[in-house]
């Protein structure tokens, strides 16, 4: 049996590149063979990430920080972290403003990067590399949020109504 386009290898960049909007961040994330392709990726309605991004649909693709080129991103004197929620983080860029990451201090192998800070390369010219990035193949968080015929017309993954009281999600049937 083939793989199907999206586990095919020949997708599969080394690497990819990307950065905040002033330039003063800028990272690359390695898939070497052992590495899931296309990497889990997400999209988020929360009102939190909303506010966040200042976007509708917060979309991220989930990497190791083993993957990142330099990390931690503290190396550079314009990252800082903003504390949204106990033990979750929000990095960005002092300078520019540019939101980078969410991490959890729970969940120490993985952190979320947001999607809209890797290169015009890899999410426009390379049109397959950006469709396997940009297609959630994890989760919709938060559909609750949803605005009816826009950000409710994103299809892959498995998705959430809301959060629910004890911290775990409902997902939507």
């Amino acid at each position: 049996m083939s793989p199907s386009k999206s586990e095919s290898k020949s997708n599969r960049p080394a690497s990819i590149t990307g950065g905040c909007l002033c330039g003063s961040i800028r990272y690359t994330i390695n898939f070497s063979q052992d590495t899931k392709w296309p990497p889990e990726s997400a999209t988020c309605q929360c009102t939190m990430c909303r506010k966040w991004t200042s976007s509708l649909l917060a979309p991220f693709i989930v990497v190791r920080p083993s993957q990142l080129t330099p990390y931690p991103f503290t190396k550079f004197l314009t990252y800082t972290e903003y504390e949204s929620s106990r033990n979750r983080f929000r990095g960005f860029c002092t300078k520019c403003g540019s939101s980078l990451i969410w991490r959890s201090d729970d969940q120490k192998e993985t952190l979320d990067l947001f999607l809209g800070t890797v290169d015009e390369k890899w999410l426009v010219q390379e049109k397959d590399v950006g469709k396997d990035l940009a297609t959630p193949n994890q989760f919709q968080f938060w559909c609750e949020n949803a605005i009816e015929g826009v950000t409710d017309v994103v299809r892959g993954g498995r998705k959430f109504l809301k959060e629910e009281d004890e911290g775990g999600e409902r997902e939507l049937k």
